[in-house]
């Protein structure tokens, strides 16, 4: 009798601790970069609770006269864990067009306008993209500008949101534990 009670806790155990594991919703939002920056990189490092699938969504700002593909291209890049995702080029006030050296397939540009010649622009992204268990990097370059006389750029609203895995306590592990340990137990003395 004291066996098959064990069994059976042991199965309950084991039950709970496979059940625990569940995907949460997780939420970042960076601080905004609006500057204008004079080229240059903006790095977010952002923690998360376990791994799992997000979309990273932004504004690209273009100050001024941000140049696409003319002769004085800005190009800019985007790196996610340090795997390239994005690398091209907008007109955002420079004239130009757009050219696009490189786009991952999970990368959309969502749309791109221009305020007209000396009056900036904006870009706005949707980025489909693995979230890594703890630090995330997202690294935004848009490398040398002609100068902030001439143009420069920023970032706004920034959302990293997705569902990623709970990853289990310490309570979890232990129950794992204990209905392993049950289990070894009543099949010991089942044999005996």
């Amino acid at each position: 009798m004291l066996k098959t009670f064990s069994t059976i806790i042991a199965s309950a155990c084991f039950a709970l601790t496979t059940m625990s594991a569940s995907a949460i919703p997780f939420v970042a939002m960076p601080a905004d970069t609006l500057g204008p920056l004079n080229g240059g990189t903006v790095l977010e490092n952002v923690v998360s609770p376990g791994a799992g699938s997000a979309v990273l969504t932004f504004d690209l700002i273009g100050y001024r006269t941000v140049d696409g593909n003319n002769g004085y291209d800005d190009t800019f890049r985007l790196d996610i864990n340090g795997n390239n995702l994005f690398i091209g080029a907008f007109n955002m006030g420079g004239g130009g067009s757009t050219h696009i050296t490189f786009q991952d397939p999970g990368v959309t540009i969502v749309s791109t306008m221009t305020h007209g010649l000396y009056r900036g622009g904006l870009t706005q992204f949707a980025v489909n993209h693995n979230l890594l268990s703890g630090n995330n990097s997202y690294l935004f370059d848009y490398g040398v500008m002609q100068g902030l006389g001439d143009e420069g750029w920023g970032l706004r609203n920034i959302v990293i949101r997705g569902s990623v895995n709970d990853v289990p306590g310490p309570n979890t592990i232990g129950l794992l534990i204990l209905s392993l340990g049950l289990l070894l137990w009543s099949r010991k003395n089942k044999v005996k």
